[in-house]
C-alpha cells in the first residue's frame, strides 16, 4: 500500500500535532514565573500597614506577549515594558483576563481612574525595576507610589503594557487580588511592590 504523506499546515499551527505536543508538555523544561505582591500604605508621611499580598495570576494574554517578544518579532512596547495599576472592585482575576475586558474606566476590574488618585497624574506608574538577579526582578527600590484623591478600597494591583488609566488595549500581565484590601482615604499614599521570578522549580 502507497504511503501517504500529509504535510504540515503551517498556516493552521495551534490546532498541529506540534501545538498540541507543546501544551501537553511545556511543562517538562520546569520553567515557571512566579509573581509577589508587597504593598505600604502611608498615612500623613508614616506608615500605616505593610502586607505581603501573596502570589498573582499570569494571564495567557500576558505570557503570549512575552514569547512574541523573547521568539518572535514583536517588539517592547514603549520606553516601560509595564505600568503598575490599582482596582477598587472585588474581583479575583483570572488566566483568562485581557486589558479590552479588565482595564479601563469601564472594565470589570474597576481600574481606578484621575477621580481615585492624583499622583501620577493622568498615567499609572511604570514598573520600574533594577538589573535582574538570581532570576528575579523587583521594582522595590522605586515602587509605584499612588496618592490618592478621595475614600476608596483598593482591591488589587496588576501590570499592563499601556501607561494611561482610561486604555484598553495593549496587554495584561498579570494581576492580584490583595489578601488584605486597602480602605484608603484622601492623601494617603500605597506603595505596590512586584517581585517577579522565573526559576526552574
Amino acid at each position: 500500500m502507497e504511503k501517504k504523506v500529509i504535510p504540515i499546515d503551517r498556516g493552521n499551527i495551534r490546532d498541529s500535532a506540534e501545538a498540541r505536543y507543546a501544551a501537553k508538555h511545556f511543562m517538562e523544561s520546569g520553567i515557571n514565573f512566579h509573581g509577589h505582591v508587597f504593598t505600604k500604605h502611608f498615612r500623613e508621611g508614616k506608615l500605616i500597614h505593610e502586607c505581603d499580598q501573596g502570589g498573582n495570576t499570569f494571564t495567557t494574554e500576558g505570557l503570549n506577549y512575552l514569547l512574541e517578544i523573547m521568539f518572535g518579532t514583536t517588539s517592547k512596547a514603549g520606553s516601560a515594558i509595564f505600568y503598575v495599576g490599582i482596582f477598587k472592585n472585588n474581583v479575583t482575576p483570572a488566566l483568562g483576563d485581557t486589558v479590552a475586558a479588565k482595564l479601563g474606566a469601564a472594565g470589570t476590574y474597576g481600574e481606578c481612574q484621575d477621580a481615585d488618585y492624583d499622583s501620577p497624574a493622568t498615567n499609572k506608574p511604570a514598573y520600574t525595576i533594577a538589573a535582574a538577579a538570581s532570576s528575579s526582578c523587583t521594582n522595590a527600590a522605586a515602587a509605584a507610589s499612588f496618592t490618592i484623591a478621595g475614600s476608596i478600597t483598593v482591591y488589587g494591583a496588576f501590570l499592563s503594557t499601556v501607561a494611561a488609566k482610561t486604555a484598553t488595549t495593549g496587554y495584561l500581565m498579570c494581576a492580584k487580588k490583595f489578601t488584605t484590601a486597602r480602605a484608603v482615604i484622601d492623601n494617603d499614599v500605597l506603595a505596590v511592590t512586584y517581585v517577579i521570578a522565573c526559576t526552574t522549580s
